[in-house]
Order: C-alpha cells, then structure tokens, then sequence
C-alpha cells in the first residue's frame, strides 16, 4: 500500500505528539525519534517526486 504525504505528516504529527508526551519512557521516545525520521524521509522523498513531475509537466 503507497501512503500518500498526508497519511505521512499526519503519523509524524502523532509521532511528535508521543515524543512531547512527559509519560513517554526513553526507550519509547528513541524509538519514536527514529521512526519521525523515517517519515521525514519519505515526506521529503514524495515532495521531489511532486516537484519533479510539476517540473516535466510544465517544461513539457
């Protein structure tokens, strides 16, 4: 299954929320920081592709 960027930024956004969450252990929080970075990564990844085909779309 493609999850799209908004599926994404919406799992970093709660991501983010369980890291800020002061009931959050270390270990969890480590855990947490590593996946936020994975979807940063895919966020990231999704948007060259958008800017990418916005690119051909309008040179071509």
């Amino acid at each position: 299954m493609t999850e799209t960027y908004e599926e994404l930024l919406n799992e970093l956004k709660e991501t983010i929320k369980k890291i800020e969450d002061t009931s959050t252990g270390l270990e969890e929080s480590i855990a947490l920081y590593e996946r936020g970075e994975d979807l940063i990564r895919r966020c990231e990844r999704l948007l060259e592709e958008a800017e990418m085909k916005i690119t051909e779309v309008t040179q071509g």
